[in-house]
């Protein structure tokens, strides 16, 4: 049973579950507009009160995310969303737990051909990642390793890490460190301006600055979560950041011997594989960076001569990225768009169109990217053209209708909101914005009135909010304009600010 919905009253996000902790919070949410699941993250409210900055940090790592297109393994970043003046990332939905569900069970430990093929399937997708500019994820560990129903591997939480890092308050350099943490989410212990990532994980280097460390970090990253899948336990075990630094930074791993019960049932060449896995192991954990293997695709070359040794069987043959389709275009494009990328969600949007010309919505969402852009009349024409394909596109008459107010056309920019509400009188959006026409005709009972409704069915719209404070302002009830300045102010409105100080002025406070 669905608890509340994420966006206030518009009845598209149904949460079901929410995951927090440390500086994140993930909302896993059924999509009625997608009609599938995703994993909804954010930060935490406070984290963003404590340092705004946070907000611009998580979105630039969400738009390397995104930039990141599809793979198979690879936690797809399927839309950016800002929400109650805050962004949201969603992923698809992985509902077979993470990589930690099956550290110490039989799966593993009497399955090494598994353990090998989620090594490869681990290094496929991080080659994607950087292979599309990613430096380094910083944060590898089985929590970030989602597991699907067919035991399909995705790497996750690319990058945010160190957006948390970096707003932590100072003072957690000597606390007690737990590997455990919130499945998905990167809220292991860290110390501020210094290493981003989960201790139990992190290279010797990473301790000191990881904002400067590269791929070879992951690799050891990486080289601690497969010695912890091959012998069920993690390499380095210490309680304290300090310790774990001098763990990491001077002592070898404990040695892999017959700590996977296939490694003495399985096959002939048992001695032979063994050392190879344990020359595998010890080449990613090694303390300089430079004796480590160089990237993910050296690596997946030596566990696919070490698979096919194990199985007698041909290693699985390298992921390449899939391609996008018209609505993988259009979702990253709006996507774009809203992360203040106009110009790279245009692009997105009209080879959404080319690749399906007969795509209303992704015409709409071009001409949405345009008006952006100050395009209004070529908007206009995108528009249109999304009206002839579905003349029963709410978003489409809705943003015609935005095209032409900015055209100076209120009449016909009135008339196409009205449109709009004969086809969904419960869209907040149109609501609030056919007050504006309303406004400019000289007409500001029947704006208000607007403002109202929109209220009624979004209690959360920022901009209604607004706009009936104005109104209210300029009619001179400036008590009621100021409380509802307040309200757009606390949901995010940028422009609040002058209002609110004109009515405090006009009311003497």
């Amino acid at each position: 049973m669905a608890k509340e919905w994420l966006d206030g009253s518009q009845k598209r996000w149904e949460i079901y579950k929410v995951l927090g902790g440390g500086m994140g919070r993930v909302y896993i949410v059924y999509d009625h507009e997608f009609r599938e699941p995703f994993a909804a993250k954010t930060f935490q409210d406070e984290l963003f009160k404590r340092n705004p900055v946070v907000a611009e940090r998580f979105t630039q790592e969400a738009l390397a995310w995104i930039r990141l297109d599809r793979h198979e393994n690879i936690a797809r970043a399927r839309a950016v969303e800002n929400i109650h003046g805050k962004p949201f990332l969603f992923l698809e939905y992985v509902s077979g737990g993470d990589l930690s569900d099956w550290i110490g069970t039989p799966r593993l430990s009497e399955d090494l051909p598994q353990v090998l093929r989620f090594a490869i399937q681990f290094c496929d997708g991080m080659s994607h990642a950087l292979s599309k500019g990613i430096q380094a994820h910083r944060d590898i560990k089985p929590g970030n390793c989602l597991i699907t129903e067919d035991h399909t591997l995705k790497v996750t939480d690319f990058g945010l890490a160190k957006v948390f890092d970096e707003a932590r308050p100072p003072g957690g350099a000597g606390r007690e460190v737990e590997a455990g943490n919130v499945p998905g989410l990167s809220i292991g212990a860290t110390r501020t301006g210094t290493g981003a990532g989960t201790p139990p994980y992190m290279a010797p280097e990473q301790f000191d600055d990881a904002k400067h460390v590269d791929v070879r970090a992951d690799v050891y990253s990486f080289g601690v979560m497969f010695y912890e899948m091959l012998a069920g336990r993690l390499p380095f075990q210490g309680r304290t950041w300090q310790e774990l630094e001098r763990l990491h930074k001077t002592q070898p791993p404990p040695l892999l011997v017959t700590c996977h019960s296939s490694l003495v049932t399985c096959h002939s060449s048992l001695v032979t594989c063994h050392s190879s896995l344990v020359t595998v192991v010890h080449t990613c954990l090694a303390k300089d960076p430079a004796a480590r293997y160089a990237n993910f695709d050296v690596l997946r070359a030596r566990l696919a001569e070490v698979y096919e040794s194990l199985t007698g069987e041909a290693a699985p043959r390298p992921r390449a990225g899939l391609d996008l389709n018209a609505a993988d275009y259009n979702n990253k494009g709006g996507s774009l768009a809203n992360l203040g990328r106009p110009a790279e969600a245009l692009t997105c949007h009209a080879r959404a169109v080319e690749i399906n010309p007969r795509y209303a919505g992704a015409w709409s969402n071009k001409g949405a990217t345009l008006a952006s852009l100050g395009r209004h009349a070529e908007a206009l024409t995108c528009y249109e053209r999304a009206l002839e394909i579905n003349p029963r596109l709410v978003e489409a008459w809705y943003n015609k209708a935005n095209a032409l107010e900015d055209l100076g056309r209120p009449t016909e920019a009135l008339t196409c909101y009205e449109r709009a509400l004969e086809i969904n009188p419960r869209s907040a959006d149109p609501w609030s914005n056919r007050g504006n026409p309303l406004l400019r005709l000289g007409r500001p009972a029947e704006a208000l009135a607007c403002y109202e409704r929109a209220l009624e069915i979004n209690p959360c719209l920022a901009r209604a909010w607004f706009y009936k404070g104005a109104v209210l302002a300029n009619a001179g009830r400036f008590q009621e304009g100021l409380a509802c300045l307040e309200q757009a102010q606390r949901l995010g409105d940028p422009q609040a600010a002058e209002g609110i100080a004109v009515c405090r002025r006009e009311l003497g406070m």
